[in-house]
């Protein structure tokens, strides 16, 4: 099967740490990725308070979906204590925008961060949620405190990488 740019899904799965053996891990891969474009679009909003509202929307809406994919329940309010928990949405959102009110040099790092942070965070909280549902988990089980040291790891590694053809 191939992606809208003619890439097969399972090299993007391959690449994002999916099983390509494993149609499910190939979705909840595609899930996640889908979902990194919406949160570029969510920072490059300059008004922090709506850009951080709407990243938190696209969180919630990829946790749905992988959700119903692996078949667990989704406690929506337990889901947004989860992603405020370990995400911090608004500041994700709202620091990249924040820079944007200095002159010049703050312009251009908020419009660079808005690219790569919102984006970063999204795979992070994807990856892990992956992982956790993979392993049976569901959100009741979730320990944010566990998960916090992989989800910074993986934020870390994902902002380091080139969105658009721009290195944070």
């Amino acid at each position: 099967m191939t992606d809208t740019h003619g890439a097969s899904t399972t090299d993007a799965a391959v690449e994002d740490g999916a099983n390509p053996a494993d149609p499910k891990s190939a979705r909840a891969a595609q899930i996640v990725r889908t979902h990194m474009i919406a949160a570029v679009a969510a920072g490059v909003i300059p008004i922090p308070i709506l850009g951080a509202v709407l990243l938190g929307g696209v969180h919630l809406r990829m946790l749905s979906q992988l959700a119903r994919l692996y078949d667990v329940a989704f406690p929506e309010q337990r889901a947004n204590a989860i992603i405020g928990s370990l995400v911090g949405v608004a500041g994700t959102a709202s620091a990249a925008s924040l820079l944007r009110v200095v002159p010049g040099v703050g312009q251009v790092l908020g419009v660079l961060g808005g690219l790569a942070l919102p984006s970063a965070s999204t795979y992070a909280l994807g990856e892990v949620f992956t992982r956790h549902f993979e392993s049976g988990g569901t959100f009741l089980t979730f320990d944010p405190d566990r998960a916090k040291p992989d989800y910074h790891k993986m934020l870390t590694e994902k902002a380091e990488q080139s969105y658009a053809g721009i290195k944070p």
